[in-house]
């Protein structure tokens, strides 16, 4: 019996330990990534965001960082992600489509590519096509 408790703790530390892991890693999956990043984007975290990109995509970012000053994003710290959904295209490229919640209020449906790199998933600002990467805001 006490070797069956002593199981079941150690059980207990070891999926709190794989659950903050997964927390703290975003690059486990599409989903994950996505989140991660448009959450640091849209707070206007850009530094951040640059974490979550591409190598090929941190000028992007570097574009957004010099376009939007800070002050454009006074009093948002949080923006709200709903219906999160992937589509697997291959083992290392997906489509994230979701609806962003922006701190203004509006809202918008977005379309991320996210490509997987040595294991770790990334989002791609590459050019997008139609359909890809694209915010529109309802009014």
């Amino acid at each position: 019996m006490k070797r069956l408790n002593i199981f079941f703790v150690g059980l207990i530390f070891l999926l709190a330990g794989i659950s903050c892991d997964t927390a703290k890693n975003p690059y486990h999956s599409p989903k994950s990534i996505t989140k991660a990043f448009s959450e640091s984007l849209y707070t206007g975290h850009f530094d951040e965001a640059k974490k979550y990109v591409t190598p090929e995509s941190v000028p992007v970012i570097n574009f957004f960082q010099h376009a939007f000053p800070p002050e454009k994003f006074e009093g948002c710290d949080h923006i709200t992600l709903d219906e999160i959904t992937v589509k697997q295209l291959t083992d290392s490229t997906a489509l994230c489509k979701c609806i962003v919640h922006l701190c203004n209020g509006k809202t918008g449906n977005e379309s991320t590519n996210v490509l997987k790199r040595d294991g770790k998933w990334y989002v791609s600002l590459r050019q997008a096509k139609e359909g890809e990467r694209q915010l529109t805001i309802d009014n």
